[in-house]
């Protein structure tokens, strides 16, 4: 089985008045009914960065994107839409933007910008769960 890889992010939105105790983090809701990050496959020639660049545009039309640091990976196995069984590899980072308008692609049907206790609450995998946690005990955000 072959594992496909994407990169993700966890984005915060960073006004320029930030207080860390109300940030707002970036969710996005797809076809599905599940919220997640904006997150995508990896394309050849792409380093993780340009990807998750790109798929952040795409997705949402932020175009302003600083780029932190490295949280981590989730790896989960699912069904194509052809119906054969993939694995999938997620590298996530934590990013900031002072863009706080969205204009969401096709593939999701909403967004919400929540604080982190939100978010949390309103994820649906665990495993993105886990993440957004990890980058707090490092001290992100």
């Amino acid at each position: 089985m072959t594992i496909e890889l994407s990169v993700g992010g966890i984005i915060r939105y960073q006004s320029t008045e930030f207080n860390k105790d109300h940030s707002e983090f970036l969710l996005l809701r797809n076809k599905r009914g599940f919220w997640g990050f904006p997150q995508g496959h990896k394309e050849r020639g792409e380093n993780e960065i340009q990807t998750l660049q790109r798929e952040v545009q795409e997705e949402t039309g932020i175009t302003i994107l600083e780029i932190h640091q490295y949280i981590g990976k989730i790896q989960y196995k699912y069904f194509r839409a052809d119906g054969i069984r993939s694995e999938k590899e997620v590298k996530f980072y934590f990013a900031t933007t002072p863009e706080r308008e969205v204009t969401i692609s096709n593939e999701h049907e909403g967004f919400k910008w929540t604080t982190y206790q939100e978010a949390l609450s309103i994820l649906d995998h665990r495993q993105l769960k886990s993440i957004i946690l990890k980058g707090r005990r490092r001290g992100l955000y």
